[in-house]
């Protein structure tokens, strides 16, 4: 439609100059509409875009009924996202989402980005080749709003490098701070607002490209209403004095979403669930078997539960063991994918397991020791934990949320003397120690 437009514009005259484009604002007649008109917008909805004809290049504000509005724009060229970094640089706020391929990749990265402004709603594809440095810069800057915002900043952060500098409004935290007890976007937009939200495409695999329309819609819906939810969720903190809790608690989540991941331990990443139960000997084959799968799915940039699923790796470990001197072809029954050259690497992987000495088989772990835990201290940490309690039902929230169990443990164990040590025990945000070190105190005085 908007290049439709377009077209009949750039056979007219010029518009009014708006950088290195031409500004036209239109309104759209929703009793007829396929005619338009030059004129300022009444009480209609808007939407903005950058349209390029054969022979001009047009900024197009098209104001028009809320019901012919379209219900978001996908942002593959520069240009567009060009005009969405200014359009964002001049808002209030914006709210954000993103969709990733964890579930279908090795390398997992973000696949879109769905930004909101208002009831204005656009999906950036960072996977078309657009320079994405000056519209994240900018970004960086504006207050936003996420929703279970640790997973969203950690990815955006392995795959462009982001990191927040203005203020992130988490609307999860927010509802747990309220009391809610259903923490799912869905769940709270039903709760909140009233709305019916479709789920069921977290699965799909959003590096596929073309998108389809009802992948796009449904992106587009996870930030429609995040703007709306905020205020509400706002004035609800506002209300009963938890705003400089949430603020606190959607710093302290910035920061850990930053924290760079450990390396992983070289001799525990292959220790797989079940593991304990094997010998030194099947741990030799497994160790192996891991390796070889581990490769195949970096090869193949596919996740390792498509290649061979934990259990049937160990089950496959188990087998090659039993029987030394079987062929793989009269052994367990496995994926079809896994032929000719990847089944040739199955045998090779199963023939230096068998090959290893015994000196070279893997030890079990020995196991954590947890620390001293004594009569005194569970009998403390059971007070501890009926205090908490009666002071997240008085406040109508979740226990975790101010203390979890394994805090309340720490606490009992070092008996803090200080609000800084109570702080230091979790550690705790300042609003949480706060909030409990009366109690702590007392409790630890008696």
């Amino acid at each position: 439609m908007l290049q439709l437009l377009a077209d009949n514009i750039a056979a007219g005259p010029p518009g009014r100059a708006h950088g290195r484009y031409e500004k036209q604002i239109l309104c759209v007649d929703h009793r007829s509409p396929g005619r338009y008109y030059n004129g300022p917008p009444k009480d209609e909805g808007y939407l903005g875009a950058i349209v390029e004809t054969a022979s001009r290049r047009l900024e197009i504000c098209l104001f028009v009924s809320s019901r012919h509005l379209q219900k978001y724009q996908y942002i593959d060229t520069q240009t567009k996202l060009d005009w969405l970094t200014g359009r964002i640089k001049r808002a209030r706020r914006v709210a954000v989402d993103i969709e990733a391929d964890s579930f279908h990749h090795y390398f997992e990265k973000v696949c879109l980005i769905q930004i909101a402004v208002g009831r204005d709603i656009y999906l950036v594809d960072p996977l078309t080749g657009l320079g994405l440095s000056a519209f994240l810069d900018v970004l960086a800057d504006t207050a936003v709003i996420f929703h279970d915002a640790g997973y969203d900043l950690r990815m955006m952060r392995s795959s462009f490098g982001f990191e927040p500098r203005g203020r992130v409004f988490d609307t999860m935290l927010a509802a747990q701070l309220l009391g809610c007890r259903q923490y799912g976007l869905a769940a709270m937009l039903q709760e909140v607002l009233g709305v019916c939200m479709a789920k069921g495409q977290q699965k799909a695999d959003w590096s596929h490209r073309p998108l389809s329309e009802k992948l796009l819609a449904y992106a587009g819906d996870d930030v429609l209403y995040l703007e709306e939810l905020t205020d509400c969720l706002s004035a609800r903190l506002k209300e009963l004095g938890r705003t400089q809790w949430h603020k606190e608690s959607c710093e302290w989540m910035v920061k850990a979403a930053a924290v760079e991941k450990e390396q992983p331990d070289k001799d525990r990443q292959w220790r797989i669930k079940g593991s304990r139960e094997l010998t030194r000997k099947q741990l030799a084959f497994l160790r192996q078997l891991w390796r070889w799968r581990d490769h195949e799915s970096r090869k193949a940039d596919r996740p390792p539960f498509k290649i061979l699923g934990n259990q049937q790796l160990i089950h496959l470990a188990l087998w090659a063991q039993s029987h030394p001197n079987s062929s793989l072809s009269k052994g367990p029954r496995l994926p079809r994918h896994c032929t000719n050259r990847r089944f040739a690497r199955i045998e090779k992987a199963i023939a230096q397991a068998r090959a290893l000495p015994e000196s070279s088989w893997p030890k079990p772990l020995k196991p954590v020791r947890a620390p001293r835990w004594t009569a005194a201290d569970k009998k403390l940490a059971d007070v501890l934990r009926d205090k908490c309690r009666q002071i997240t039902d008085r406040l109508e929230i979740e226990p975790f949320v101010v203390a979890p169990r394994a805090t309340i443990a720490v606490i009992a164990r070092k008996r803090p003397v200080t609000i800084a040590e109570l702080a230091a025990c979790g550690p705790m945000m300042q609003w949480q120690a706060k909030l409990l070190w009366p109690t702590v105190k007392s409790v630890l005085e008696t």
